[in-house]
């Protein structure tokens, strides 16, 4: 079964990382922030051994006495109570973020423990799904001060924001450090421009194609007429060079046309030489 690109997403997200101590608590405390559980002085989450993993490594390397337990049965990460100091987005911002990365780092626990991004061969689409109206109403403030054009949507018993255009993935993405996909929806998008130009020239010259033959039936009809009754040679050379060649080259408009002459002749030259053509035609039949 191919692997989803948003499980491809959190891997990367996944991989070690260095982060400076303030971006690691901001990470610590994004995946605090949607622990939907409180027992025995712990605080709980449901997630993947992977999320585990990756929490337990960043804890180690700023929380020495802390430690978290994951229950691969129940897919549960058990993270210190301790650890967990404020409850809204705003304190965290006060207290907990301290640099420019520091927010990317907490989005970026949020997307580990709550998020989904889709393939972008297919559509442009983020989503955070929260269990609680308050938190995510949270998240969308601050996402809206960081310049992100996200929407709130209510599902079932959840509560989710979502970005929906190639550029706000591209930028969240960023944000969060997952730069093979952002690379990703920027050359999906690339490809998308390059293919529909491409389409779009190619609709282009086949209407005109279809057009240029459709000018040129009436003096195609009439030289081929002329070539059937044995009149053609007894055009002057003008005239029989431009008919031999407006047979040849129908798909032609004039101007194309003209080019093929040596010199080159101008679209209005090659209307007339045609026209006369035509008269010629209409006075023998």
């Amino acid at each position: 079964m191919k692997e989803s690109f948003s499980s491809i997403t959190k891997k990367e997200l996944l991989a070690e990382q260095r982060l400076k101590r303030c971006c690691a608590f901001s990470l610590i405390y994004g995946f605090a922030f949607t622990a939907n559980d409180s027992k025995d002085g712990f605080l709980a989450k449901k997630t993947n051994v992977e999320n585990a993993i990756f929490l337990k490594s960043v804890l180690s390397s700023v929380l020495k006495n802390k430690t978290i337990e994951y229950d691969e049965k129940a897919r549960t990460i058990r993270l210190p109570k301790g650890v967990i100091l404020f409850s809204t987005v705003a304190e965290y911002k006060e207290k907990i973020f301290k640099c420019e990365n520091c927010i990317g780092s907490f989005l970026r626990a949020l997307f580990l423990t709550c998020g989904t991004v889709n393939d972008p061969n297919n559509s442009y689409r983020l989503e955070l799904s929260f269990d609680e109206e308050l938190k995510r109403n949270s998240v969308y403030e601050l996402m809206m001060e960081q310049g992100f054009d996200a929407k709130i949507a209510s599902r079932k018993d959840k509560h989710i924001i979502y970005l929906k255009n190639s550029e706000q993935v591209e930028n969240f993405l960023a944000k969060i450090g997952a730069v093979n996909a952002t690379f990703a929806v920027m050359n999906s998008k690339i490809y998308k421009e390059v293919t529909n130009n491409v389409n779009r020239v190619a609709n282009c010259d086949s209407a005109n194609i279809a057009k240029a033959i459709k000018a040129s039936e009436k003096y195609v009809e009439a030289i081929l007429e002329l070539r059937k009754n044995g009149n053609i040679d007894s055009l002057p050379n003008s005239l029989k060079e431009t008919a031999l060649l407006r047979i040849e080259f129908r798909e032609l408009n004039f101007e194309q046309l003209g080019k093929k002459f040596s010199p080159p002749i101008s679209k209005s030259g090659i209307y007339h030489r045609l026209e006369k053509i035509l008269e010629i035609y209409n006075k023998q039949k």
